[in-house]
Formats: structure tokens, sequence, C-alpha cells
């Protein structure tokens, strides 16, 4: 297996990604092919690794492209966080999303138990969510400033 080369259409179809990824991947440097054959690259056992990885961190949407290049670059530029920072801030993140998708949840959990006919448009609590939701859209507009009076300045 350490030995053995695949086609760039060979590992995208294993890995189930478009061969446009891998090879936009290889421009970014984040998975350089091991190797080419005329036009075609090839990838080995350490490559498909990297592959793996990289899957993991930004497919499964637990860090940006950019994130992931920082944690999988052996030398990230000067301008990039630290690889730590990285984690910490998408872990955050996650949370977020968690708190957002928990809340979601719940509305949808009311929903089905709320005892109205109609509770997406009958639910008196959702119906004060949202009454609440459009207030504080509304807040964030400034005041809309007074028109002249035409030929007034």
């Amino acid at each position: 297996m350490g030995d053995a080369r695949y086609s760039i259409s060979q590992t995208a179809r294993c890995f189930n990604v478009p061969v446009s990824t891998l090879r936009y991947y290889d421009d970014l440097g984040l998975l350089p092919a091991a190797e080419r054959r005329g036009n075609v690259r090839h990838y080995g056992h350490a490559e498909l690794l990297r592959l793996a990885l990289i899957q993991r961190l930004h497919h499964r949407g637990l860090v940006s492209l950019a994130d992931t290049a920082t944690l999988i670059t052996e030398t990230p530029a000067a301008d990039q966080p630290p690889g730590r920072e990285v984690l910490t801030t998408s872990i955050g993140a996650i949370k977020g999303r968690i708190e957002h998708l928990q809340a979601a949840q719940r509305i949808l959990e009311h929903l089905l138990t709320c005892p109205k006919t109609d509770p997406v448009r009958e639910c008196a609590p959702l119906r004060d969510e949202l009454g609440q939701a459009v207030d504080e859209a509304l807040a964030k507009l400034a005041p809309p400033a007074a028109a002249p009076w035409p030929g007034r300045r």
C-alpha cells in the first residue's frame, strides 16, 4: 500500500469529491500530488491520509478551508493565526451553531405539542417570538431623515 499510486480520478471517486476539488487543493498547496505522469496527478498513501484529514476538518464543517490550510501546512504564513487559536475559534463557532440548533429543536418540539390546529400560524408563543424578532430587526434601522420640502434647503 505504501508504494501504490492512485490517479486523480481514482482518488476523487474513492473520496467522493470532484476531480476539480483535488486540483483546487493542489493549486492552494493543500494537497500536492505525489507525482505526475504526463498531465495526470497521482497520489500515494501519505497524500490520501492528508486528504482524509482535509475532509475531516473542512468537509464536515469543523473549520474553514483557510483554517484547514493553517492547521495542516508545515510552515503557515506569518499572517495566519496559530493552530491552537484556530481550534479555539472553531470550537466557539461550533458551540454557537449547536446553541442555534438546540433553539430550533425547542421551537419544533413546542410546535409539535402545541394544541392549536395549525401551530405554525396560530401558536401564541411563536407569534410573540416572531414579533420580538421583527422588533429587534427594525431597531437596527436608523430613523429616516426628514425629507426637505421642495425648493427648500
